[in-house]
């Protein structure tokens, strides 16, 4: 897993949440985009975890 920051990679940085089947618990993972992919194959191939959702957030606010 990568740090908070995501600095591993420029390409920004991915929250991703999974769900541990048995419990119902989700969990909040911060990966960069290099990672990400590995990471939700990893998940899906988990007999314990569903991939809730991955977003990638922004580092700067937008301007309107």
């Amino acid at each position: 897993m990568c740090d908070r920051s995501g600095s591993c990679s420029n390409d920004g940085t991915c929250q991703l949440v999974l769900r541990n089947r048995k419990t119902g618990m989700e969990l909040v993972e911060h990966h960069c985009k290099a990672h990400l992919v590995l990471r939700v194959w990893e998940a899906e191939r988990d007999d314990e975890l569903d991939v809730v959702d991955a977003t990638t957030l922004s580092r700067t606010p937008t301007s309107s």
